[in-house]
C-alpha cells in the first residue's frame, strides 16, 4: 500500500502525467485580490487562466522554446 487512495491496489486519483503536476508557490498579494480570488472559488485557477490568457504571457511562452 503506497499510503493514498484507500487499502485496494489500484484505488485512488492517479497521478498527474509528467509535466502537468501542480507546483506549490506561495506570494504575496494585496488584499483586494485575495478577496476576489476568494469570491472566485478557485483561485488558483483564476489566477492561471488570467496569466494564460495575458498577451505577455503568450509571448513569453512562445519564445521560450
Amino acid at each position: 500500500m503506497n499510503g493514498r487512495g484507500g487499502k485496494r491496489e489500484g484505488a485512488g486519483r492517479p497521478p498527474a502525467p509528467e509535466g502537468e503536476k501542480k507546483v506549490p508557490y506561495a506570494t504575496k498579494l494585496d488584499p483586494v485580490v485575495v478577496e476576489y480570488l476568494r469570491a472566485c472559488g478557485n483561485g488558483a485557477r483564476a489566477i492561471e487562466q488570467a496569466i494564460q490568457r495575458s498577451k505577455a504571457f503568450r509571448e513569453w511562452l512562445a519564445n521560450r522554446r
